[in-house]
C-alpha cells in the first residue's frame, strides 16, 4: 500500500479526534469522568498527525486506493471507538462489539442494562450512530481538504451506501454540503417534535441521532416502548424518512423539482412495500393487541424500524407469527434506498435483480428479443447489472458462512438466523434475542466483521484483504 492512503487515513483520524469533542463535553455538562473519551480523542490525534505527515509524491487517488482508505478508516475508527468501553471494565471484544455495531447503525448491543450507564456513553453511543450513518469520510471531506481533484469522489462512493453515487452538484464540497443540511435538517425537525412530545432535551437529542444514523440504541432498556403515542409515531415518521435517497429530498428541498423527485422507482417500490407489509402484519397480529389503536402503532412502527434497519421496538415482536417473522427478516436484508442512511442491499438492487431474472427469463422463451434493463427511464450499463448480481451472490454466501461458525456457539437454528441477519443487515433488533452478551468471544468478533461487510457493503473489506494478501 502506498503513502497515499495512509496520510488520507491520517487525515480522517485526525477529523474523527474532532468528534470525540462533543462526548467530552457532554462529560465536562454532567461533572463526569474525561478519561474514557479524551484517551481515544488524544490517540486518534497522535496517530492522525503522524500518518499526515507522511511526505508523498504521486497524489493519484485511484477507486481501489478510496476502497481500501475507507475499510482502514472504518477499521481505525471502530478500534478507537471501543476504547472508552474497556474503562467501564468490560472485555475487549465486548467493546469492539459495541463500538462496530454503533459506527455501523445497527444497534445491537451487549448490554443487559444501559440505564445505569453515564450521560457520557449513553451520548457516546448514539452519537456513533449520527457519524456512521453518513459516514466519517463524508465529514472528513466536508471540513478537510482531502483532494484538490474531484479523485474525493472514490472515497463518497466507496462509503456511501447504494449502487450507485454521483455527485448533486459540480462541487464534492456543495454535494455534501446539501447532503449534511438534509441529513441535520431532519434531525433537528424530529428532535423538536420530541420535545413536544414530552421527552426532555438530553433524551430527545439522543433518540434523534440514532433515528437520523438509522441505529438502534436508545437510552432506556426497554427501547421506545414507554414514550408517547405521539413520539412513537414521529418516531415512525422520521425511520421512514431517513430510508428515503437523500437525492429525493434535495429534488424537493434543493432543486423544487417535486415532479421527477416522485418519479423514482426505487422510491415506488419502497413506498408500496412498507404499506404491503404494515397492512400484511397489522391483520395477522389485531388477535394479539387488546385494540386497532395498538395493533396499527405496532405494526407501522416495526416495519418502519425494520425496513429502515434502524432497530428501535415499543413492544414484544416475538408474539408476531411465523408468517410476519418470515417477512421482516427478508425485509431486514433487503432494506430501504440506496444514497440512505441504512442498512441491507437496498431496493434498487433488488429493482436491478428482478429486471435482470425477467431479461433471462424472455430470453429463454423468445431467444431472438432484446430486452434492455432500464431504471427511472434511463438504460442500466451491463456493469452495474454485473457488479449488482455479484453483490447479491457474495452477500448471501458471507451471510451463510458467517451462519456457519456462529452456530458452533451452540443457539438453535432460528436464533443463529436471527443473530446473523440483524447484525449482518444492520438492523440490530430481531426475534428472540434482546441482548447478545450471552454469545460468545469468537461470535461477537464474527458478528463484528459482519456488521462492518453489511455497512461498508463487503467491496472495500475484500479490496483491502486482497491488497494486505497480494503484499505479504
Amino acid at each position: 500500500m502506498n503513502k497515499l492512503i495512509f496520510k488520507y487515513v491520517g487525515k480522517v483520524l485526525i477529523g474523527f479526534s474532532i468528534l470525540l469533542l462533543f462526548p467530552l463535553l457532554v462529560c465536562l455538562i454532567y461533572k463526569e469522568n474525561i478519561i474514557p473519551f479524551l484517551t481515544p480523542l488524544v490517540v486518534s490525534l497522535l496517530i492522525g498527525l503522524l500518518l499526515n505527515s507522511l511526505k508523498i509524491k504521486n497524489t493519484s487517488l485511484y477507486a481501489k486506493d478510496g476502497f481500501i482508505i475507507v475499510a482502514l478508516s472504518w477499521i481505525f475508527m471502530s478500534i478507537l471507538g471501543a476504547l472508552p468501553f474497556l474503562f467501564i471494565n468490560i472485555p475487549f471484544y465486548d467493546a469492539i462489539f459495541e463500538s462496530v455495531s454503533g459506527f455501523t447503525t445497527t444497534g445491537a448491543t451487549i448490554f443487559n442494562n444501559v440505564e445505569i450507564l453515564s450521560k457520557g456513553f449513553l451520548f457516546w453511543r448514539s452519537f456513533t450512530h449520527f457519524i456512521g450513518g453518513m459516514g466519517v469520510l463524508t465529514f472528513v471531506m466536508a471540513v478537510i481538504p482531502l483532494s484538490r481533484s474531484d479523485k474525493s469522489m472514490h472515497l463518497l462512493k466507496a462509503e456511501m451506501p447504494g449502487p450507485n453515487v454521483a455527485k448533486l452538484v459540480p462541487s464534492i464540497k456543495k454535494t455534501l454540503f446539501f447532503l449534511y443540511a438534509i441529513y441535520f435538517g431532519l434531525t433537528f425537525l424530529e428532535l423538536i417534535l420530541l420535545l413536544f412530545g414530552g421527552l426532555d432535551l438530553f433524551n430527545s437529542l439522543l433518540i434523534s441521532m440514532s433515528t437520523a444514523g438509522t441505529g438502534g440504541f436508545t437510552i432506556f432498556n426497554n427501547s421506545l416502548m414507554t414514550i408517547s403515542l405521539f413520539n412513537k409515531y414521529v418516531v415512525a415518521i422520521f425511520m421512514f424518512l431517513f430510508g428515503v435517497n437523500f437525492n429525493v429530498f434535495f429534488l424537493i428541498i434543493v432543486m423544487k423539482n417535486i415532479k421527477n423527485a416522485l418519479k423514482s422507482e426505487e422510491l415506488k417500490v419502497y413506498i408500496l412495500l412498507y404499506i404491503f407489509t404494515v397492512l400484511f402484519i397489522l391483520v395477522n397480529i389485531l388477535k394479539f393487541f387488546t385494540s386497532f389503536k395498538d395493533a396499527l402503532i405496532s405494526s407501522i412502527f416495526h416495519v418502519g424500524s425494520i425496513m429502515s434497519s434502524t432497530g428501535f421496538s415499543i413492544g414484544d415482536i416475538n408474539i408476531y407469527p411465523t408468517q410476519c417473522r418470515i417477512l421482516l427478516l427478508c425485509l431486514m436484508l433487503v432494506s430501504a434506498c440506496a444514497g440512505s442512511t441504512c442498512g441491507g442491499f437496498k431496493i434498487s438492487r433488488l429493482i436491478i435483480c428482478v429486471k435482470k431474472l425477467k431479461k433471462d427469463f424472455l430470453k429463454v422463451i423468445h431467444p431472438n428479443s432484446v430486452y434492455i434493463i432500464t431504471y427511472d427511464g434511463k438504460k442500466v450499463d451491463d456493469k452495474i447489472v454485473d457488479n449488482t448480481t455479484t453483490f447479491i451472490f457474495l452477500y448471501i454466501i458471507l451471510i451463510l458462512l458467517i451462519m456457519l461458525i456462529i452456530s458452533f456457539n451452540g443457539y438453535d437454528f432460528e436464533t443463529t438466523v436471527n443473530a446473523v441477519f440483524s447484525t449482518f443487515a444492520n438492523v440490530g433488533l430481531c426475534f428472540k434475542i434482546s441482548n447478545f452478551s450471552a454469545f460468545n468471544a469468537l461470535s461477537k468478533i464474527v458478528l463484528s466483521i459482519g456488521m462492518l461487510f453489511g455497512r461498508l457493503e463487503i467491496f472495500p473489506l475484500i479490496v483491502l484483504f486482497s491488497n494486505l494478501k497480494k503484499n505479504r
